[in-house]
């Protein structure tokens, strides 16, 4: 877990009253490494139980947070299995808590799945073929994602010389893949999709890696981690699960974009864990360890050959 803001019980229950919640019980969740989270069961005033989740965000501010949130909004509304954040008495999603920004979500059934198996892999494709056919225009006012590779870009001078080149190598070429305006959610890992006892997906988080990108971009993100073994290397059955899954839920995509995808991917997942943890004060999990990153980012590149500069 990683936890770099401390709230405690008398806080939680003041911020719970604005919900009409009562506090039983909360927990730092397990998982995650950029904000702070905590896992909540509460009381409704009619005495049923809720179960909800607080994120306090450790490096968006409000103003940025808001597109985000009516995303969510507009995917929950369309049906899709996502934690829209719930409005307190006073109308307002977005909260403050230790002067930093905070939610209040619905906690979705199910549990993180680390035991992935083909199955697994073919509703997480179905799920963002679904996601790709949102429209646009919920995505309009987030970041650009060629903009946040290129500032991760001050990071390959911690990379050793024959890396740096293949990092400049992959970048180049991805420069030059006209981007389109598909709605991703650009972090769609194991620890940000739940799973219920029958193996059904029934829930996708943290969405604030979410942009207007290519598709396969989403794609290559996924399968890097749903779809590769333990040393990093590409597990075949997996990856072919994840794409039919897409492709019977109505997505396409072009394999040459597909293949470089998988190495920015790699790349840049690499990189942002070279930028290390948010906060030195942090307790649990930290930032995830890079070299996982570099081994897929080795594979990855191989299977590019050497194709036009």
């Amino acid at each position: 877990m990683s936890v770099y803001t401390r709230v405690d019980d008398r806080d939680l229950a003041a911020l719970l009253a604005d919900y009409a919640l009562r506090l039983e019980h909360a927990q730092a969740a397990r998982h995650g490494i950029e904000n702070s989270t905590f896992l909540i069961d509460a009381r409704a005033e009619d005495g049923g139980p809720r179960a909800v989740v607080l994120t306090v965000f450790e490096q968006f501010d409000g103003e940025a947070l808001a597109p985000y949130l009516a995303l969510l909004a507009t995917l929950a509304a369309a049906g899709l299995p996502v934690p829209a954040a719930l409005v307190d008495r006073h109308g307002q999603r977005l909260r403050h808590v230790a002067g930093k920004p905070a939610v209040l979500v619905p906690r979705l059934p199910g549990e993180h799945c680390f035991e992935v198996g083909s199955e697994h892999c073919r509703q997480v494709g179905a799920l963002l073929a679904a996601l790709h056919r949102q429209p646009t225009e919920a995505g309009k006012a987030l970041p650009d994602e060629r903009r946040r590779l290129k500032s991760l870009g001050e990071h390959l001078c911690r990379l050793n010389e024959d890396d740096q080149h293949r990092a400049d190598t992959v970048l180049r070429r991805w420069r030059k893949v006209p981007a389109t305006r598909t709605l991703i959610h650009g972090d769609l890992f194991r620890d940000n999709a739940l799973f219920n006892a029958e193996g059904r997906l029934t829930g996708v988080l943290d969405f604030y890696n979410a942009c207007l990108e290519r598709p396969e971009y989403d794609l290559a993100v996924a399968l890097n981690d749903w779809a590769v073994a333990s040393d990093g290397r590409p597990v075949p059955r997996r990856q072919g699960a994840l794409l039919a899954g897409y492709r019977d839920g109505g997505g396409e995509w072009d394999e040459s974009v597909l293949a470089l995808a998988l190495a920015v991917a790699a790349l840049r997942f690499w990189l942002s864990r070279l930028a290390g943890p948010v906060s030195g004060e942090s307790e649990g999990q930290g930032s995830k360890d890079p070299a996982e990153f570099a081994r897929i980012f080795g594979y990855r590149f191989n299977a590019l050959g050497d194709g036009d500069d």
